[in-house]
């Protein structure tokens, strides 16, 4: 099969970019990270032995906002540093593809803001992707032309209905609905706040309405959050897609092309003739039964076999 890849994730350090090729994890797509860190982790992406490394660097936001409650100074959008000056700083730090974080229970960007960030990144050719947990925020970020969304609502009384998600499929606007970190965000919450989120049947059943309207879904976990691994999470985490509905190969998708499509990936497509031999030879069927994602695979990159796992 094609190389699996996890389209959100928080990397602490090389040895999680090694842990994940050595599952058969080609890419971990960053979503939140310090310039600096981002960059240095960057530099082993042509090294045979790691998973290659993608980052939006810092995500946009605002004093007080989403982002800056983690104990480290970061850039904010505020009166000295303008939308578009932090798109272009980030492009210049070699960003991936720009990141903003709109979460309802914090301070958020404006609508005006909003626009200018993504309209910004436009203009250097990065697509945009949004942290939401409620609904809300989603009609907002795609009238102002997001390209898609970290994490599916699940804040109450998240229920998107059938035109909205019309809307997303109309506008090409892909989800990373990271069903793992809200799997894990409800066991840890206090019972009396859990009325004001959705269950998480309720949530896998989101998720199983946007993937009926053809909305693309990308396989991603959102570790290290909870404590959650880079390696057998992942495998969780489609075992989940699997379980809101997705037909199996679907699933396989959410982990693969759909991803390679969304982020318009250089490194990985389909495999063809003359084309990078990166793939994985996987015991079982998995397209039949999931969980046969979790058996012994064979890996190879750059055309030559690397491990056993």
């Amino acid at each position: 099969m094609p190389p699996l890849i996890n389209a959100h994730v928080h990397i602490a350090s090389p040895e999680n970019l090694k842990e994940a090729l050595g599952v058969g994890i080609f890419a971990m797509m960053d979503m939140f990270t310090l310039d600096s860190r981002a960059n240095y982790l960057r530099t082993f992406n042509d090294s045979t032995n790691y998973a290659h490394y993608y980052s939006s660097n810092v995500g946009a936001t605002v004093p007080n906002g989403h982002g800056t409650q983690y104990r480290v100074q970061i850039p904010t959008i505020n009166d000295t540093l303008t939308a578009e000056d932090f798109v272009r700083d980030r492009v210049n730090f070699g960003a991936d593809y720009i990141k903003i974080t709109q979460e309802n229970t914090m301070a958020k960007l404006s609508g005006a803001q909003l626009q200018a960030i993504i309209e910004t990144a436009h203009e250097y050719h990065k697509i945009t992707v949004a942290h939401i947990s409620a609904l809300d925020d989603c009609h907002e970020l795609i009238e102002h032309g997001v390209d898609g969304f970290a994490h599916i609502w699940y804040r109450m009384p998240s229920f998107a209905p059938t035109p909205l998600l019309k809307l997303m499929k109309d506008k090409e606007i892909f989800i990373i609905p990271t069903l793992s970190v809200i799997e894990k965000l409800l066991q840890h919450t206090d019972t009396s706040e859990l009325k004001n989120l959705l269950t998480f049947e309720q949530v896998l059943m989101e998720v199983n309405k946007a993937y009926h309207e053809n909305i693309p879904i990308l396989a991603g976990t959102d570790a290290r959050n909870y404590g959650m691994n880079y390696t057998t999470q992942y495998f969780d985490e489609l075992v989940f897609l699997s379980k809101s509905g997705m037909p199996n190969l679907e699933v396989l998708k959410a982990g693969t092309s759909n991803i390679y499509k969304a982020f318009e990936l250089k490194e990985f497509s389909n495999l063809t003739k003359n084309s990078a031999a990166n793939f994985i030879l996987l015991d079982g069927q998995p397209h039949l039964n999931i969980e046969d994602i979790y058996l012994k695979k064979r890996i190879w990159k750059f055309g030559r076999e690397l491990i056993a796992s």
